[in-house]
Order: structure tokens, then C-alpha cells, then sequence
């Protein structure tokens, strides 16, 4: 093991990440058989959400456990740096718009080649939580806590011990990230979380400060399912 590391464990660290990856994307693939197969629930809705949810929580809660147990450490390896209110305001704001700036060009050339398509899961989520305005609050605060936590808090440190590389850490975590929307069903919803991926994990990766990331993801997500649906 490499002493500038600073891991109790270098295999446990791999294990870790091999082991929330594992967890996160047999979820994306098996959880609807795993609904269905044991709730008897086969179409999107306030339930199957909610499962899905609880779900992110569980998986968080057993990384919680690993990294104190197993890897000996803090799931946040990077010490939390603390602002005041008016920091958090210029970041929300910064990061937002730094969003926006990355997401023009890219929305220009996917729509170019034809690849900016709606999402019907998306729209069916959209219908869902729009209803039940309960479950929308805690989709969103969920997503961003969890993920948060989960693709920049745990992740992306560690990612830059073994590639000793900020931007490759920061670059693979988005990947990641991006990759876990797969089932949205569009190119255009991939590539959209992983530049948020990217603004939020260049944000932390700078300021060390993964509260607002998660402010930031919350605020996007419930806006995001806020908007009403476009008739068909």
C-alpha cells in the first residue's frame, strides 16, 4: 500500500467502491424485477418511488457502516471547510450558472444530432410527484443528500488518492453519475447529470464544502420535477 494514501487500507478502499457501484447499478438494472417480484407492483408509482427512495438511504447506510468499520475513516475524508450565508448564496448562484454556461453548448450540438428527446419515465415521475407533493420534497431532498454523499462525498476522494488526479477523479465520478440515469432512457438525460456531476464535484473538489453541492441538487431536482408536463 502507498503511505501517501493515507487508507487503512488500500484493498479496502477498492472493495468500498467496487461495492457501492455494485450495489447502485444492480439497482438501476434488477430493482424493478425485485419490486415486482416481491410487491407484485409493475408500473411507476408513489410506492415503487418511495422504494426506490428508502433504497438510496439503505445503500448509504450500509457505505456509513463499511467506511467506519472496514476502512477505519470518516465516509467524508476530506475535513468539511464551513462559510457563511452569503458564500452558500454566491455559490448557488455560481454553480447554477456555471450549469447553464456548460449545458448551452451542449444541449446545441446534441440537438443537432437529433438526441434531445423527452423522457417518458421522467414525465410519468413528473405526474407522480407533482400529485403528491410530500413525495416530491422528500425525492428531492433524497437525491440530493444521498447522492451527494455517495458520488462526490465518498467517491471522488478516493478516486483522487489512487489516480493522484483531481480532474480524472472528478471526470470518472460524473461518469458515474450520469451512467446511474440510464434508465431515464435518453442520451440527453445522461449527459445532463454528468455535468452537474462535474460543477458539483469541481465545486467540492475546490472548496471542500459538500453542503451546498447539496443544496444545489436538491434545489435542482425539485424544480426540475416541479415543472409541469408538456401535453402530448
Amino acid at each position: 500500500m502507498d503511505t501517501d494514501l493515507k487508507l487503512p487500507q488500500k484493498k479496502a478502499m477498492y472493495i468500498g467502491i467496487s461495492s457501492l457501484l455494485a450495489l447502485l447499478f444492480c439497482f438501476l438494472f434488477f430493482g424493478k424485477k425485485i419490486v415486482v417480484a416481491a410487491l407484485g407492483i409493475t408500473r411507476l408509482s408513489s410506492t415503487s418511488i418511495l422504494i426506490s427512495e428508502i433504497s438510496f438511504w439503505l445503500i448509504l447506510f450500509l457505505l456509513s457502516i463499511y467506511t467506519k468499520k472496514v476502512e477505519k475513516q470518516n465516509l467524508l475524508i476530506w475535513p468539511e471547510t464551513q462559510y457563511g450565508f452569503v458564500m452558500h448564496l454566491k455559490s448557488i448562484f455560481g454553480i447554477f450558472g456555471a450549469i447553464i454556461i456548460i449545458s448551452i453548448p451542449v444541449v446545441f450540438t446534441l440537438s443537432y444530432f437529433h438526441l434531445v428527446k423527452e423522457s417518458n419515465k421522467i414525465n410519468e415521475m413528473k405526474t407522480i410527484l407533482q400529485a403528491n407533493k410530500q413525495l416530491l420534497l422528500f425525492a428531492a431532498f433524497t437525491a440530493g443528500v444521498t447522492e451527494e454523499l455517495m458520488f462526490r462525498g465518498y467517491l471522488l476522494p478516493r478516486l483522487e488518492l489512487i489516480f493522484k488526479s483531481p480532474y480524472i477523479a472528478i471526470a470518472i465520478s460524473s461518469i458515474l453519475f450520469g451512467l446511474l440515469h440510464f434508465s431515464y432512457g435518453t442520451i440527453f438525460n445522461m449527459v445532463g447529470p454528468m455535468i452537474l456531476g462535474g460543477v458539483f464535484g469541481f465545486f467540492y473538489w475546490k472548496y471542500r464544502n459538500i453542503a451546498i453541492p447539496i443544496i444545489c441538487h436538491f434545489l435542482w431536482d425539485f424544480v426540475l420535477m416541479s415543472i409541469n408536463v408538456k401535453p402530448h
